[in-house]
């Protein structure tokens, strides 16, 4: 497998965004040196707003996971390489899913009553 490619915190879906854009690493759902596939589930993220688990987007190995549990990660910053043949690298649709778990918090609605 001579190609990899960084797997990044996502883009979050506007429900669970935070004004912050950083989340905290939970835990990794995968060891370095396991097998991925399409919607494996890699890691649990969580912000003010939600846990949430990352998935896979394409095949490969989990070649290296850089942080520690507890460490404060920003939206866009890779947290783990995938190492895979070219053909399986997940090219024009994002290289992660996002599924959130559990909601911790309802957002308040962006809408106002005009007066």
């Amino acid at each position: 497998m001579p190609f990899w490619y960084f797997f990044a915190v996502p883009k979050l879906p506007p429900e669970v965004s935070h004004q912050s854009n950083v989340v905290e690493v939970r835990k990794y759902l995968a060891s370095e040196g396991s097998a991925v596939d399409v919607g494996t589930p890699l890691v649990v993220i969580e912000n003010y707003w939600a846990v949430m688990t990352l998935k896979a987007n394409g095949k490969g190995i989990l070649r290296k996971t850089f942080f520690e549990r507890g460490t404060s990660v920003k939206i866009g910053d890779p947290i783990a390489i995938i190492g895979s043949d070219g053909e399986n690298i997940p090219y024009g649709k994002g290289l992660v899913s996002v599924e959130i778990t559990q909601r911790k918090r309802q957002k308040p609605s962006a809408t106002r009553e005009s007066s």
